[in-house]
């Protein structure tokens, strides 16, 4: 068997070891620009530094495969696989149509349903128009529904007020102490503009008041620049007062109202008659929520 190992390194002189050197600069430097002379130097450093790397990561994971790779190595692969999105927020979904609410039907169209409808408007209307007329009210009292006017006594504190629903306008009055004065005020009217049957516009006039309490006998009368005397209404509250209420609905005038004779209440209380005028716009336009 020959021997197979290898003779000893001979130490290289140093002037062969400075000629390679000045060699390979110049080959280097010979046909460069003179602005890229830094990047072979640089790219053969780098060179050195791989190499020395990779022996070195060699040594250490013995030859073996990825795993071992020496602490602070980075590393890059490209991975066949694909990450699966996170689903997103889910979009909604058409809305479904709510249920159709009944009372959005022509009420005329419906048999029997008008009483419903002015009763489901007087509930929904007043209490809301109320929040703004007299805060904190309760309804205490309702007078008979005459077909056209349901005209319902609410009380919050010392005041009251009605509410009175006309095909379909809700109307209420300005508070009043539940102790009545002896003033006009206390007697005067909304005045409401409605659609008439054969064309033009009927006026329609609502009062209501309280009976004092202890009264032997109370009357009101009201009568109408058209002749028409009509007597008050009671009716009794919730809270044990007495209510009365007065309508009156005729043509509307025509020109000015100012012209017409005046409106003239009768009161009577406990045998002694009282008598009032109302003028024209001050004591006709009784209402809070809108005007006259």
């Amino acid at each position: 068997m020959s021997d197979l190992t290898p003779p000893p390194d001979e130490p290289m002189p140093d002037q062969a070891r400075a000629r390679i050197r000045a060699e390979l600069l110049a080959a280097a430097q010979g046909d460069r620009p003179s602005g890229r002379r830094w990047v072979v130097p640089a790219a053969a450093a780098a060179a050195v530094v791989v190499v020395a790397g990779l022996a070195g990561w060699a040594m250490q994971s013995g030859g073996g495969g990825s795993e071992g790779a020496p602490a602070g190595a980075s590393t890059s692969a490209t991975s066949t696989e694909t990450a699966t999105p996170e689903p997103g927020p889910t979009e909604p979904g058409p809305t479904e149509p709510g249920p159709t609410d009944v009372r959005s039907i022509e009420v005329s169209k419906v048999p029997g349903a008008q009483e419903d409808h002015q009763v489901d408007v007087k509930e929904r209307g007043c209490a809301r128009t109320m929040r703004e007329t007299l805060p904190g009210a309760a309804q205490v009292a309702d007078f008979p529904d005459d077909g056209v006017h349901a005209t319902s006594v609410w009380v919050a504190g010392d005041r009251f007020t009605i509410c009175d629903v006309a095909d379909g306008m809700t109307t209420t009055h300005q508070p009043l102490p539940l102790t009545p004065g002896p003033g006009v005020e206390t007697f005067r009217v909304s005045s409401m503009y409605l659609p008439a049957d054969g064309g033009g516009f009927d006026v329609t006039r609502v009062a209501a008041g309280v009976v004092p309490d202890g009264a032997a006998a109370y009357d009101v009368r009201y009568r109408f620049p058209d002749g028409a005397t009509v007597p008050a209404e009671l009716t009794t509250g919730s809270d044990g007062r007495t209510y009365w209420r007065v309508v009156h609905r005729s043509a509307a005038p025509e020109g000015s109202e100012a012209k017409q004779p005046p409106i003239e209440v009768t009161l009577t209380l406990s045998g002694v008659r009282h008598d009032y005028r109302l003028q024209w716009g001050l004591d006709t336009c009784a209402q809070a929520n809108h005007g006259c």
